[in-house]
């Protein structure tokens, strides 16, 4: 196996293991700890703080992370990121998180990896929260 091929299955898995502990903190209302982790899981996985992934536009920011299995994982993060803040009650902050998390998913997809099931799944909440009128 290359090096690359080791690299990207290690990082779906270590993401796999991270996303599993936030949801499960989101679900037992653990609401900070699932903020907490979110920023561990970024820093960890994509070797960047979660802000500051934050600060460029999603094009940019797709382009310094380089390939698109870590656009997809800063992508899911975000996704959780906006359904968590969503959960606060902060709906323009959730919305503008759930804008950023779609255009990331774009720009997996742009750059040629397909949308599994659980994407799908991600991107139907994502796009159900913005059809709520309450969180436009």
């Amino acid at each position: 196996m290359s090096l690359r091929k080791d690299y990207i299955e290690r990082l779906i898995e270590e993401f796999a293991a991270a996303l599993a502990r936030i949801i499960k903190a989101r679900r037992e209302k653990k609401l900070a700890d699932a903020q907490r982790l979110i920023q561990e899981t970024a820093l960890s996985a994509l070797g960047m703080e979660y802000a500051a992934l934050l600060m460029a536009d999603p094009v940019s920011t797709a382009r310094l992370l380089g390939s698109p299995t870590r656009v997809k994982v800063l992508a899911r993060l975000v996704a959780e990121d906006g359904e968590l803040i969503a959960e606060q009650g902060d709906t323009a902050t959730a919305t503008s998180r759930i804008h950023y998390a779609l255009a990331l998913y774009d720009e997996v997809q742009a750059l040629g990896l397909t949308l599994d099931s659980d994407d799908t799944a991600t991107l139907a909440r994502l796009r159900g929260l913005l059809a709520a009128p309450d969180a436009r």
